[in-house]
């Protein structure tokens, strides 16, 4: 019986020394990022289930960057998407992202696919979704 209570002494301290140590670790070598601003905009159909969403921030990394960087992603899953169809977020009337469909009913626009960076952002700014030339989506940006 003292076998077992030794072993779950040991057990119980290590559990927690590896999640201290963890800690540690990620304060002392860990990047701190300082976000000015996130938004995002969630895509919904009518049962409630999300098809697509819009993230963006302005950060940098302390210490590393000086500058803030405007990041912004969209992904969307929606049977109307044609491969090969160019698909324009917006926000407001500035274009944020740009890119084509490769897989049918799927696109994931990223980084790479930035035209236009945003300096400044609020709730309730209106993200739009354009392909095919015609507005399919919009729903307002909420802090995230």
């Amino acid at each position: 019986m003292e076998t077992v209570f030794a072993f779950l002494k040991y057990a119980f301290l290590g559990f927690f020394g590896l999640i201290a140590a963890l800690f540690v670790l990620a304060i002392v070598f860990g990047k701190r990022i300082v976000k000015q601003w996130e938004f995002d905009a969630e895509f919904r159909d009518a049962n409630g289930r999300e098809f697509g969403e819009l993230d963006i921030e302005l950060s940098r990394i302390a210490k590393e960057e000086t500058v803030d960087t405007f990041k912004a992603k969209f992904k969307m899953r929606h049977e109307s998407l044609q491969v090969g169809q160019r698909v324009q977020v917006f926000v407001d009337d500035v274009l944020v992202l740009e890119g084509a469909v490769e897989t049918a009913g799927r696109i994931w626009l990223t980084q790479e696919n930035c035209k236009n960076s945003l300096q400044s952002a609020s709730a309730g700014q209106l993200c739009r979704v354009v392909y095919g030339g015609v507005e399919q989506f919009s729903e307002p940006l909420v802090r995230d």
